[in-house]
């Protein structure tokens, strides 16, 4: 038996391979050498060899994979000692609007990170493929990655590299990664329940439905609503509409004679383009029409209310970016010390802010 004080026993070896991955000589995601390599290198058994990685996998920082040896988890870069969190978002998703929507994320992530003294990364994907993303973020030696993006590449890439990741305002159910996202659902809900309260039995719809999870939540939120209220849902009042139609959708809307008395815009451009067809219309905010929102509580006055060019604001569904990055890096904290929990999904409450 080897004693483990002898220069070449099993703590001995676990130190050795202890320090090439701290000092990332061994980066996250690769694999030790075999442990009959290991042996043969240092002059050791292959069982002592097997112990000094198993003691590393003790410590969380490689797990054993069948028929794959030991591969380095994240664990072994740690954000105490000054190494990045990586926030990657699609370049093309950095356009016009979206450009500031991002911006305030990225902010707001910031924000929480400092609270816990964590540097944060802001990492583009720039057209390129999933690997390619992920031997920058090795480069950096990042210990985990808060991702708004839907880069397919890269999505399936993260899944193998055995990094803490967590899916932040964005999430796919076919993909097994945590997300912490708006409750989309709850809110479209909250909003129908809200103009029902004020009478209103003829609601209407403007904005995308069918081009994303988030879309088809707030949509199948809306149709709950109306559900629950005892009310039908009008496919001719249900207008599914990208950005770039959004406005002629919301003007013939509320043009037709068969007009709803409210609606629901549950996203920026949406909104903004019910209220100003109102307003060219002639109808009356809280009389004629009844309208609701959606935006980030950081972007309300900033960004919402600009929009809306001097009109009043509609009531609108809130939600904080700050409390949507703080849960991200709880969850990303957790998964970083506990790799194997299965993945979770995450939803922050929205709230109704009234007419301003």
């Amino acid at each position: 038996m080897v004693d483990e004080a002898d220069p070449k026993g099993y703590a001995w070896l676990a130190e050795q391979l202890r320090q090439a991955i701290l000092s990332g000589e061994i980066p996250v995601g690769a694999s030790l050498p075999a442990t009959k390599m290991l042996g043969r290198k240092h002059g050791i058994s292959q069982e002592t060899a097997r112990r000094a990685a198993k003691q590393l996998q003790h410590e969380g920082l490689v797990a054993s994979e069948p028929r794959q040896g030991f591969r380095v988890l994240a664990r072994g870069n740690d954000p105490d000692r000054g190494l990045p969190l990586a926030f990657v978002v699609a370049e093309e998703e950095r356009q016009g609007r979206w450009n500031e929507f991002h911006r305030m994320l990225f902010a707001g992530l910031q924000s929480a990170a400092a609270e816990r003294r964590w540097p944060v990364l802001a990492v583009g994907t720039g057209g390129r493929s999933g690997p390619e993303i992920l031997e920058q973020l090795r480069e950096c030696r990042a210990w985990g990655i808060v991702l708004d993006s839907m880069h397919a590449g890269l999505l399936e890439a993260v899944v193998r590299l055995r990094m803490p990741v967590v899916m932040m305002d964005a999430w796919e159910s076919e993909v097994r990664l945590d997300a912490v996202v708006q409750d989309s659902f709850q809110g479209a809900l909250q909003a129908v329940r809200y103009l029902a309260a004020r009478g209103h039995t003829r609601i209407g719809w403007v904005g995308k439905i069918s081009d994303s999870i988030q879309a088809q939540e707030r949509f199948g939120g809306f149709c709950a609503g109306l559900a629950g209220m005892g009310l039908k849902l009008r496919a001719d009042w249900a207008l599914d509409t990208p950005p770039e139609e959004t406005a002629g959708a919301a003007r013939k809307l509320l043009a037709r004679r068969d007009r709803p008395t409210a609606a629901v815009g549950l996203w920026l451009d949406a909104a903004r383009e019910l209220v100003h067809a109102a307003a060219e219309l002639g109808l009356k905010p809280g009389k004629d029409l009844e309208i609701v929102g959606w935006t980030a509580e950081e972007l309300y006055e900033t960004e919402y209310r600009a929009a809306m060019g001097g009109l009043p604001c509609p009531a609108t569904m809130v939600w904080s970016a700050s409390n949507l990055a703080r849960a991200a890096l709880a969850r990303l904290a957790e998964r970083r010390l506990h790799p194997e929990l299965p993945p979770l999904l995450i939803k922050l409450p929205v709230r109704l802010r009234p007419p301003a």
